[in-house]
This record gives C-alpha cells, structure tokens and sequence, in this order.
C-alpha cells in the first residue's frame, strides 16, 4: 500500500494570488422584490392566493422582513459593505389600491427610498412590477384582460413622475416569462394558477405589449434613463430526444421576451442553474412534427406543462454527484455565462446588467463559491468583448420566496423574524469588498 501524500507546510508562504479586475464604472449591487420583504401587502394577488384554501404556498408572508418600516437601516447596512447600486421594486397594490386611485403617500414612501439611496451613495434601480398586481386588477383578468397593458402604462408614468430625477436605471417587468409559464401556464405553484398553452400565450403578448408601453412612457418622461427588461434565463441541455421541446420552451420563456427588449436600452438577466431535459429520440421526433402543427402543438404544450407540474419537468443534470440547492435546483454558478453568451448572440453589441444572481442555501461557503465562480465565469464574458455592465446578487436579505416560503436562504444578510435583527453573513463582506477594490483576487 502506497503512503499517503503530504503537502510540506512552509513557514510564511502563502499562495500566489490573481486578480480579475472588472470595467471602470461597474455596478455592483443587491436586490429585494417589495413583496418578499416589505410586509402587509394585503392589497395584492398575491397575499390573496397565500390564505387562499387549499394553496399550494407553504406559509404566508405577512410581516415579511419589515423592510418597509426599515429600509433606512438596510440600506445603510448595504452601503456600509461597499455596494455601489441597490435594486428594489416598488409596489403596484399600494400605489394604487383602487383603479385610477393613486396613493400620494406611498408615492411619496417610494421617493424617499429613492432620495436616501443617492445620499448612500447607492445608485438606485428601480423595478416597476416583480411579480404582484393589485388585487383590483387580478380581479379584472390580470394579464389576460384586454385593459392590462394601458392601466400598467398609466400606473408606470405616475411612478416615474413621483420619481423624478435621481432614477436612471429602470426595469419594467420582472421576469414575466416566469410569470406567463406560472400563472397562466400552470408551470408552477403562482397566481391566478391557470392552466393550458392559450392562457399562457395570451398573458405573454400582454406581458410584451405592457413591457413596450411602459419603456414609452419612461423614455418620453425620462429620456436619459435607461430602461430595460429582466429575463429569467437559464442554461438548458437536452439530448437529442428532447430538444424540439426545450428549443421550443426556450422560445416562449426567454426568447419572445428577448425579443421585445431588443430596443432597450439593456437587457436584464437572471440566471440560478441549468435546467436539462431528457426524452427518448421516438418522443422528441414526434413533438417535433406536432409543434409545427396548431391543433397538435396545444397537446404537446399541454403535456409539457403537466410534466412539469408532476415534478417530472426540468431536471437537474444526471452527472453522478451533481450538488442541488435548498430549491432542488443544480449548483450551477457558471450558468450565468452561458446565459449571458447567448443574449449577445441574439443581440449583439446590446449591454448587458446581471440583474439576479445567487443560491438557496444554509452553508455561507457555499454562497461564496457560489459568488467566485459566477464571476470568474462572467469575467471571461467581459474578456471576450461582451458588455456586461454590472452584476447584482439576489438576495440582499433572506426573505419570503414565493410558495416555498422562508424555508429559502438566499440572502447575503440573515433575518431573525422574530426580533428582526439582520446578521451579515461572510458572503455579504465578502461580494461588498470585491464592489470595493472592483475586482476579484482568485488563488492561482
């Protein structure tokens, strides 16, 4: 039996170390999503399907973290660790809770948060709608009502006239393909939970047309803003039997979506993992000729979605040891990258903001690897000409994760909800202190 191999301990050394220096001017920030952390957002569709009977939400996210009694104290934690941006959503129920109804109060909550970003030296980018609609509009159809598009646009341009100038970045829409697929596919647990390939692509043209109209609107209120769409994107692989559907999933989950941000001023990404799909070679020639056809393409989509809703959808890779996360998602860091890569493909030259990147876990190493290796990976983006102008780490805080509730450790600072205190996890100093010195030093 051969011995087992020793690393010589030297007195005073220490490994040789690289840095990965990012572009002058990069912005370096968190996020939130005003529903996941503010608390009481009792107006909204989605406080409603939380207490709904029978939901297939895990708890409700009553007081969330109280973000919006704390934000002074959050955003002062955040510009302490060395952020440069923050990225934050305003929230649609509360601005207006009744149709045509706007709330010059929270108007007025949502321009403070503003203001006192700018003096925390933390640029501010706002996100018009993640996720929630008024319960007055859900009541009236929500993405599918013929109104959506003009009662979004009316609500965007009272948001940005409240706002005024110390905006200059805006994101319309958050991930509406997640929405689309979710709420009117039937994909996963989200409201109105609507089921079926129709109402999934009718809530799709007017989450385009809505996106469209709100870009009009800020452009024509704020032309030096730059206005951008944020996608959820993932890095899909397949075998040969099932890549017509994930060619055609991708299509109508990021592409369409891709598309109608290719006059944006940037486009935003958001990328967790790589979801894979594989089927065997007979049933990927087989939807193949269905989804060329109309009548047979609806099966197929209907199949898909059913797929998915058993649990039996996107799945992580087979390589044998493949780590997951607390979301049961692969730990994929690099996956950023290819998602990247492939908006500058489809769009060439267009700039690009890393709007949400990060992991569900409960072990902070592995949010800091996590951290390294997406960077490393999107440094290499920057190195091949792509321009990639920021990144922004999802989540600043734990918080409420939709239906999986606040089982999902996401943030770089840890809440105690029941005393609410905010604990900074080493991540947190760590990412802030490569915001800090803009770069990131690697051991060789």
């Amino acid at each position: 039996m051969r011995p087992a191999q020793t690393t010589p301990v030297v007195t005073g050394y220490s490994p040789r170390m690289s840095d990965l220096t990012f572009p002058e001017g990069f912005i370096w920030g968190t996020a939130t999503a005003a529903h996941q952390v503010e608390g009481g957002n009792t107006n909204s569709d989605w406080w409603a399907f939380e207490l709904k009977p029978g939901t297939p939400c895990k708890e409700p996210s009553g007081s969330a973290i109280e973000h919006y009694t704390r934000y002074p104290r959050d955003m002062a934690l955040l510009a302490g660790l060395g952020f440069n941006a923050y990225r934050f959503s305003v929230e649609w129920a509360r601005i207006e809770p009744k149709e045509g109804t706007f709330d010059q109060t929270q108007l007025d909550h949502y321009r403070k948060m503003v203001e006192l970003c700018r003096k925390s030296k933390l640029t501010p980018i706002v996100t018009l709608n993640h996720f929630t609609l008024p319960q007055w509009v859900a009541d009236r159809g929500g993405w599918l009502s013929p109104s959506i598009v003009g009662r979004f646009e009316r609500y965007t341009r009272r948001v940005v006239e409240a706002l005024g100038a110390d905006v200059d970045w805006y994101c319309t829409l958050n991930e509406p393909g997640v929405v689309a697929f979710g709420g009117y596919g039937g994909g996963f647990p989200f409201p109105p939970g609507l089921v079926g390939a129709e109402s999934w692509q009718t809530a799709t043209a007017a989450l385009v047309s809505a996106h469209k109209a709100s870009r009009a609107a800020i452009k024509a209120l704020r032309p030096a803003a730059k206005v951008g769409l944020t996608n959820a994107m993932q890095e899909w692989e397949s075998n040969a039997g099932g890549a017509s559907i994930v060619n055609y999933a991708r299509h109508l989950m990021e592409d369409v979506f891709l598309e109608a941000a290719k006059e944006d001023d940037f486009i935003g990404v958001q990328t967790y993992t790589r979801a894979v799909l594989e089927m065997p070679r007979a049933v990927g020639i087989a939807a193949s000729l269905a989804l060329s056809i109309p009548p047979l393409e609806k099966l197929v989509v209907g199949r898909v979605i059913a797929r998915q809703r058993a649990g039996g959808g996107w799945g992580v890779s087979r390589e044998p040891g493949v780590r997951v996360t607390q979301m049961g998602w692969e730990y994929r860091p690099q996956a950023v990258a290819a998602t990247v890569r492939r908006t500058a493909q489809l769009l060439p030259g267009k700039p690009i903001l890393v709007t949400e990147h990060g992991v569900a876990t409960a072990n902070d190493a592995e949010r800091v690897e996590f951290i390294t290796a997406g960077l490393k990976a999107l440094h290499e983006v920057i190195a091949d000409g792509i321009p990639l102008r920021g990144y922004v780490h999802w989540s600043a805080f734990d918080n409420f994760e939709w239906a999986s509730g606040y089982a999902m450790q996401f943030g770089l600072v840890a809440v105690d909800r029941a005393t609410q205190e905010r604990t900074v996890k080493p991540s947190a100093r760590f990412l802030g202190d490569i915001s800090r010195a803009n770069r990131l030093t690697l051991p060789e």
